[in-house]
């Protein structure tokens, strides 16, 4: 049998020695994970104040920018349009204002609220039309809210200025587009009566003011509608004219039966009673020679009986009898309570839509 062998004092220190070299180590790489973690975390918390902040802003610029759109024209009794840019602004801050971003009430510089013209066919905001007084050169409304230096103070971080960045701007953008009629409610629209959209427009602006004449033929610019009342025919299309039906809400891009011309006498003496009862006497001859009125605007379809609603439109007529009805189109009136949606054939919105 072997004898025990005692530990020799070379032995048990090199031990000690190992025992502090790899706990050293450890302590090393614990304080680095600690240390990466910490970063980690504070990075993770001043992200989610940021990320927190650029929401409360663009809920803010939504909210301004729609505000500025909504009244950056006006509307008379009767519907007229005039511009009005110190209202939209001043609405526009008071409205963000109304709005905080990580505790603070937002301030809306002047330099941040810009009026112009949004271009629905180049997608883009133009503000060079900013000082227009011409109410169809100002459709859009651009917001713009900060907490940087240029208003409301940058945001303060937690950990992110141990490095440097004590504090950090953030700003967002939003802009509201105030564009033409896109809806009518029920009732609105006054006669059964559909125009086509090539026959409004002149190089794709509306042709204010130009007389068109819609005889009771079958190759006219306009149509008859029953609206979505199937089928659309004689009987039908007088229910609407004499209001034993009403219209019903349409949109764009609501389908419409139609019947192009070709009504009896007993309909166009009907369409010319409304006219004597709802029109105006302008000339003092007893007679009613001006009736303003809403019509939808549509693009005939695949079908001679079906077309499609792009818009509405505001017509005068000066002359309805049993054969024929004299009219032309209104320019700079709005179909109030409106969202924006439709084409561009003089009849304007008045609720705003967010666009960018």
């Amino acid at each position: 049998m072997r004898p025990a062998q005692a530990h020799s004092p070379q032995r048990f220190s090199s031990l000690v020695r190992l025992w502090r070299g790899q706990s050293g180590a450890v302590a090393a790489l614990a304080a680095f994970l600690l240390t990466a973690l910490v970063g980690i975390t504070g990075a993770a918390v001043d992200l989610g104040l940021l990320y927190s902040t650029k929401g409360e802003l663009q809920n803010a610029a939504d909210a301004a920018a729609l505000a500025g759109a909504a009244t950056m024209v006006s509307f008379g009794e009767n519907g007229e349009i005039s511009v009005q840019p110190i209202t939209a602004v001043t609405t526009a801050q008071q409205v963000s204002l109304a709005n905080q971003a990580h505790g603070v009430n937002l301030t809306l510089r002047s330099e941040d609220a810009v009026i112009g013209y949004w271009d629905t066919a180049a997608n883009a905001f133009d503000p060079g039309l900013s000082g227009s007084s011409d109410p169809d050169d100002i459709t859009g409304f651009k917001a713009t809210l900060r907490r940087d230096e240029l208003a409301n103070g940058p945001v303060e971080t937690f950990f992110a200025g141990l490095v440097g960045y004590g504090s950090v701007g953030v700003q967002a953008t939003s802009t509201a587009f105030l564009g033409w009629a896109g809806l009518a409610e029920p009732m609105a629209v006054d006669l059964p009566l559909a125009i086509h959209a090539s026959a409004l427009t002149n190089a794709g602006s509306p042709d204010c003011g130009s007389e068109l004449l819609f005889n009771n033929e079958n190759n006219e610019t306009a149509e008859w509608t029953s609206f979505f009342t199937w089928p659309t025919n004689d009987v039908t299309v007088r229910d609407y004219a004499e209001g034993t039906q009403q219209s019903p809400e349409l949109k764009v891009g609501d389908s419409l039966n139609v019947i192009n011309g070709n009504l009896s006498t007993a309909t166009m003496n009907t369409l010319s009673d409304l006219f004597q009862a709802q029109g105006s006497d302008t000339d003092g001859d007893g007679a009613a020679d001006s009736w303003e009125v809403l019509v939808p605007v549509v693009e005939p379809g695949g079908s001679s009986t079906v077309s499609t609603v792009v818009g509405f439109a505001h017509l005068v007529i000066t002359e309805a009898d049993s054969s024929k009805v004299r009219f032309y189109l209104q320019c700079d009136r709005a179909l109030i309570g409106s969202n924006s949606g439709g084409g561009n054939y003089g009849t304007r919105a008045t609720v705003p839509s967010l666009i960018q």
